[in-house]
Order: C-alpha cells, then structure tokens, then sequence
C-alpha cells in the first residue's frame, strides 16, 4: 500500500494541464467577414480570402493590401455546484459554504485590457498579367479564438487572484483543478496560389508554416491517495510553458459562377499538429505527500529524457502534443446587380464543420503519431526523488476535453449605396453596409462544459460598414456572440451534485462523466472519479471590427 500511494503521488504532483486555442474558433478572419459573421466563404475577394477560401484571391485584380483584424473580448463566469467540503484536522472558515463565483479576468499580452486583436496581413498579386489566370498572395493570420484565462474568485473583498501557499483562510477557486491561468497563441505566415480555370471557375491552395506557444497553470492532487475533500494543503501547482516553432497546415478552394448573380464556393482547412516543447516547474502544498516522509521533484537524467535535455530542478522539461482540428465550409451566394452590372448587395448562406471530435488509436495516441483536439498528450522530463534516496518516475498524463464535432450555419450579406454619380463602369465611391447572424453547436459533450477550453452551443450577430473609393476601402464593424447560462448536469442524476469521499468514492454514473482531477499513474479512463466542473457557465464575446484594403 505504501509503494502505490508513493506511485500515485508521484504521478499527481507533475501532471500538467494546457491548452490551445482555449477558445473554439470564432467566425470570420477580419473586419469585412466577421461583419458578415463569418458567411464569406463564396464572396471573400480581398487579403481576408488567404483565410476564408484561397480561389477568392483569383477575383482581385491588379496588387492588393489588406490589413484587417477582429477584436474579441471574453467574459465568462463559473458557478460550481455543491459546498466547501469540511477537512479533518484543518478549521477552515469556509467549510460547508457555497463555492466561489468564477469569473475569467484576462488581460490580453498583446491587446489592450482584455480586447485581443487578430489580425490578417495579406498582399494579393495577378503578377501584372504576364501568366493569365494566374494570382499570388502572400500574408499572416491567427486562428479566430480567444485563449486567455485568468480566473478569480468573487470574494466580500471583490474578484481576488488566487494565491496558492499563501493565505490558507480565503476560499480556494472551486475551477483551479480545471485552470488557473492561461494564455495561447498560433501565428500562420503564409503563402497562397489561385487560378482562373475558366471565367466562372477559380481554384486556390493556401500553405502555411507558423508557430505557437503555449502557457498554462492549474492545481493538482499532490496529496498521497485521493485528495477527495480538496484540501489546499494537499494541492499541488503546475505551470508550463512551451513552444512548437514549425506548425504547419494548407489550406484548399473552390469558385464556381454558373450565372452572374450565383456564386458558389467551398474551403477546407487541414489540421494543425502541435508539438510543443518547453519548461514546467510544480510547487507543493505543505501537507502534500506523505508526512513525514518527504519528496522533492528532480529532472531525469539527461540519458532517460523524452522531450529534451538539460532540466532543472526549477525548469523540468515538458512537451505537449495536441491538435487543432481539421475544418471545411459550403457557401452560396446570391448577388443583387444593377443595370450596368455593378453589385448592389449581395446575401449568403454558409455551412461550416469543425472536426472537434477526432479519436486516435491508443497507441498512436501515446506514441504522438495522432493528435485530436480533445485530448492532449503532456510529458514530463521528471521524477520523484524520496528522502530514502529512492526515486519513480513521472509517467505521460492526458488531458481530456470531451469533444464532438461541430456544425454552423450563417447567414451574412452586404447593401451598396453610391455616393454622388457613377463615372464609370468600375466601383467608384460607395457605402457598403453589411451584417450576419450565425449559430454554431456545442463541440463540447454534455457534462464536458469547462472553464479552460469554449465548447458552448453560440448565437453570433454582427453588423459592420465600410467606405469604398476607387483606390481604398476603410471597414468597420462590431458584434457579440451570445452564449447565455450553459450547465453541466450533476454526474449520476441526482438532485445535489456528487461528492466522493474515502468511503464513497464513486458517483453512480457510467460513461463518459466530465473532467476529473488528473491521475497519471493511471490511463485517463482509469482516473479517479472526483467531478469538479458539476455547475453552471455564463458567457459572452464582445466583437470589434477593423480594416483596411488598398488596390493599385
């Protein structure tokens, strides 16, 4: 019994938690089609079509710049179920009390407050017309989400930042064994070739090569057997931070005009493989272990490593493997022409699919040779040295998300006013007002509902307008994305959320049940039954919109 409770500890003090995107993808890729809540898969025709679907780049002409970014703001909150457990041996103040109120207080590192810009950077070229039919583009874009999580407690004092080992009498987060703190990024240079087949039908290929980054901190059972009663003295904290700098994915569309007013088209996105390597470094609460015997978390031999060499005692080595999700969209669209021809609106209907759902054998699982976006692969370069000299090793640990796929519908569209006359066939001055709804289903499971990653069912309404010269295009825009109160059911049906303990470990339930406290000495289908994400989430997003096109 002893050995297993050293193994046990000795998985749980060093199994982290990351993630990605942190946020699933958000519609559009700029000001002009996130105005259009993301219906742009047919009408894309600037630096915003790099992303939204390649073949559009062949409809520009001449050399085209765009410079665009969507701005989004997170607000979410969590209400975790049930009460404050009672510690034996411990006078906690706030046993047998209602759990904190969770909210999410990010600053986003490269925004301002908690607005995140993500931007599109795009040149477009048809190469003067020396190869006909033949278009180029070169540009960067981001992954629409919004990754960021800085969770604090609701207190009599305010929102306070949890401080783990500091002051043992403030109610701990009922969210920190899901997240704590994270923030995440994917930039994607990239490069883009379109070609006129026919008048009425283009073909596009887009290639990227990008990197990300990711860092996250969570609480961890460090405790010997279950932490069940989630003392703060038994946790365990982990934070890591790592960086994949070769990511790379492609990007494939179609055009087809079969008349003047109908424009159909369709784009497919690959997976995006992330294999991160970095940092970790734990801390351990002060009655975590197995009093009196003590432990302290040492780097393995540079000879044992598996994510690279070199670690230290404050700087273990870590590498995390994940996967954004393949994705693939269908549009039509039909165009209002006046008389000479020119567009006066248009209106479009889009249908989206995202792969959230991707499952991999085991053993190509564990191996890192499949990746899905609901389950990451975390290794530590670690072990657990004893104050017998003895030492076990930190075995690989798998974050599970519970994801399925997901399925959206758009509709977004444009109406253009000229200001003053036309003088001539081409688009001279004009405004362009434009707007669209869209929903999206859960990518999330039921009960799978979590604080660290957005898998909520979604209403998007946005509303946008532009200036257009003859030369430029100025765009504008803004819009939420309403998720309303969204729960997870109590595991096992009951009317009060369950609770194990020692003498009750279990919940009743089978099947999938939610998140639980990572056990890495066992297989994620193993772990031991503690449901922590049993509670209710509110969330919305606050969108901003601007851009500029320029064309010579």
């Amino acid at each position: 019994m002893k050995l297993f409770r050293l193994l046990f500890l000795a998985g749980t003090v060093a199994a982290p938690r990351v993630v990605a995107a942190g946020g699933l993808f958000l519609p559009g890729a700029g000001a002009v089609s996130t105005s259009r809540a993301g219906a742009a898969v047919a009408s894309a025709d600037d630096g915003e079509a790099l992303v939204e679907n390649p073949a559009g780049i062949a409809k520009a002409t001449g050399t085209t710049i765009t410079i665009s970014a969507a701005m989004l703001s997170y607000a979410m909150q969590f209400q975790r179920r049930g009460t404050y457990d009672a510690v034996p041996g411990e006078s906690y103040a706030y046993a047998g009390q209602p759990y904190a109120l969770e909210k999410n207080d990010a600053s986003a590192p490269l925004g301002i407050g908690s607005v995140q810009p993500v931007p599109v950077i795009a040149v477009l070229t048809d190469l003067g017309g020396r190869v006909p039919g033949l278009h180029l583009g070169a540009g960067l874009y981001a992954p629409n989400a919004y990754p960021f999580r800085d969770l604090c407690t609701q207190l009599s004092g305010g929102c306070q930042k949890y401080q783990f080992n500091q002051d043992f009498t403030v109610p701990p987060p009922g969210a920190r064994y899901d997240v704590m703190k994270q923030e995440a990024a994917v930039f994607m240079p990239s490069l883009a070739v379109a070609y006129r087949v026919a008048p009425s039908f283009d073909v596009g290929l887009r290639l990227s090569a990008g990197q990300a980054t990711l860092k996250s901190t969570t609480a961890l059972w460090a405790s010997a057997g279950a932490n069940y009663e989630e003392d703060v003295k038994k946790d365990g904290v982990f934070a890591i931070d790592a960086k994949d700098s070769f990511v790379p994915g492609f990007g494939l569309g179609v055009t087809y005009r079969p008349t003047p007013n109908l424009e159909l088209g369709a784009n497919y996105s690959s997976e995006l493989d992330i294999h991160a390597k970095g940092t970790a470094s734990s801390q351990l609460g002060p009655s975590a272990g197995l009093p009196p015997l003590s432990i302290a978390i040492r780097p393995v031999a540079d000879a044992d490593a598996k994510c690279a060499t070199g670690g230290a005692d404050t700087a273990l080595k870590a590498c995390v493997d994940l996967a954004l999700p393949m994705t693939a969209q269908l549009g039509g669209r039909y165009k209002f022409l006046d008389a000479a021809g020119r567009l006066a609106g248009d209106v479009e209907l889009d249908l989206d699919w995202e792969n959230w759902g991707k499952t991999c054998a085991p053993a190509e699982f564990d191996s890192g040779a499949c990746l899905t976006a609901s389950d990451y692969r975390v290794v530590v370069d670690a072990q657990a040295e004893l104050a017998d000299g003895g030492a076990l090793p930190i075995r690989p640990a798998v974050v599970k998300h519970g994801l399925q796929d997901s399925y959206a519908v758009r509709v977004g569209g444009s109406y253009h006013i000229p200001v003053g006359a036309r003088r001539d066939h081409d688009d001279s001055d004009e405004i362009i007002v434009r707007g669209g709804i869209g929903y999206d289903t859960a990518a999330a499971r039921t009960g799978w509902l979590r604080a660290d990653l957005d898998g909520a069912s979604r209403t998007t309404i946005t509303v946008g307008a532009a200036y257009r010269t003859r030369r430029f295009e100025v765009s504008a825009g803004g819009g939420a994305i309403l998720e309303g109160s969204q729960g997870n059911p109590n595991v096992g049906g009951g009317a009060s959320p369950c609770n194990p303990t020692l003498d009750a470990p279990g919940c009743g339930a089978a099947g999938p049940q939610g998140p639980d406290p990572i056990n890495p000495l066992n297989r994620a289908n193993n772990q031991v039954e503690s449901p922590v994400t049993q509670g209710d989430y509110q969330a919305h997003y606050v969108l901003f919109m601007l851009g500029v096109t320029t064309w010579f």
